[in-house]
């Protein structure tokens, strides 16, 4: 992270106002990254689009008739998009709000 992300932070953002966005990667949330994360003040956007996307990959995928064409297929993500649950959304918004203790 050193030699890469903080040179790419100071090259394009020199005011320091960048926010830098990671997945749910291991060593993207590992306690060490969070901690350097926290400790040369780097700003992160807490984003939990890879959780909502398997969740609706999975929803697509175990439907009983699958879709066979890209018409299909775009009903099926729009129809399971908007049957995610305001439960699922809450408990992972509840998930983001876990930090590393040292």
């Amino acid at each position: 992270m050193a030699n890469i992300v903080v040179p790419f932070m100071q090259d394009n953002f020199p005011e320091g106002n960048g926010i830098l966005q990671q997945d749910g990667a291991r060593p993207h949330t590992a306690c060490a990254t969070q901690q350097y994360i926290a400790d040369n003040n780097i700003s992160l956007l807490n984003c939990a689009i890879e959780h909502v996307w398997g969740e609706l990959k999975r929803s697509v995928y175990t439907r009983p008739n699958q879709p066979v064409n890209v018409q299909q297929l775009e009903d099926a993500v729009i129809e399971e998009w908007n049957a995610i649950s305001q439960a699922f959304i809450a408990n992972l918004v509840q998930s983001m709000r876990h930090r590393c203790v040292a």
